[in-house]
């Protein structure tokens, strides 16, 4: 693969005006080197899903449906292998640690049903808390150096194309504004405070601390307290900091 033939997917990707264009324009030219499925995911946060942080996605559906169902992305390998490297990984090199129990092997075993016998995988920046990934799979394939640098860049640039042209992203950045006190108020519930140490710290009454936090879920769109910590961390309207 020559270095012209990233480049050339590169000024394609300039040119698409969707983010199916860009994802289809990658899968072409990973499909250059045995790889025909694949995908692009935000890793899900508590209480998300992988299939609402899923932004690309073009799996054999049966296999789709079983993972997101049996919600394998919480036993992945792929997913727990994020935690030790930011470098690409294959799923050859991901499965020589001896880190995964029977279980979380067999995840990988059963993708082989539908022709994913080989991966690799392309750690990246989240849009919010967590890591994001490109995965490509497909055939027995075995990568040189010089491939290996052709799809990362590739990913690299795929994932920044589809950032630009996600309605995900623009959602996110129209982030209601909290005030100052429900910022506050937030902050507090997400070290664990209850409405009454809440209360004392801001020195203000429970009843004060409940109806900023009711607003705040009203603004998020929210029902739970949780969902609005985690949408907050998501978002950045709040940090693992404590409030000041």
């Amino acid at each position: 693969m020559s270095a012209e033939a990233v480049f050339d997917l590169i000024d394609e990707l300039e040119r698409v005006g969707s983010i199916g264009d860009t994802w289809s324009a990658f899968m072409a030219f990973a499909c250059t080197f045995g790889f025909t499925h694949g995908g692009l995911a935000d890793m899900p946060g508590p209480h998300e899903r992988i299939e609402d942080t899923t932004l690309c996605l073009s799996w054999p559906e049966e296999w789709r449906q079983r993972y997101f169902e049996n919600n394998y992305i919480a036993e992945d390998p792929a997913n727990l292998y994020l935690k030790q490297s930011q470098a690409p990984f294959t799923w050859e090199e991901m499965l020589a640690t001896q880190n995964y129990t029977r279980q979380q092997r067999r995840i990988v075993s059963e993708a082989s049903e539908f022709g994913l016998f080989s991966g690799f995988i392309v750690p990246l920046p989240g849009i919010g808390m967590g890591p994001a990934l490109v995965t490509i799979a497909g055939g027995n394939v075995e990568l040189s150096a010089r491939n290996r640098a052709a799809l990362h860049l590739a990913a690299i640039y795929t994932h920044a194309r589809v950032r630009v042209l996600s309605k995900r992203k623009a959602r996110l950045l129209a982030v209601p504004q909290l005030s100052p006190r429900e910022r506050e108020c937030l902050q507090w519930v997400a070290v664990g405070k209850s409405d009454w140490e809440i209360s004392e710290i801001l020195s203000i009454s429970e009843k004060t601390v409940n109806t900023h936090l009711e607003r705040v879920k009203k603004k998020f769109g929210v029902r739970t307290r949780t969902q609005a910590v985690v949408h907050g961390l998501r978002t950045r309207v709040i940090g693992f900091e404590v409030a000041a």
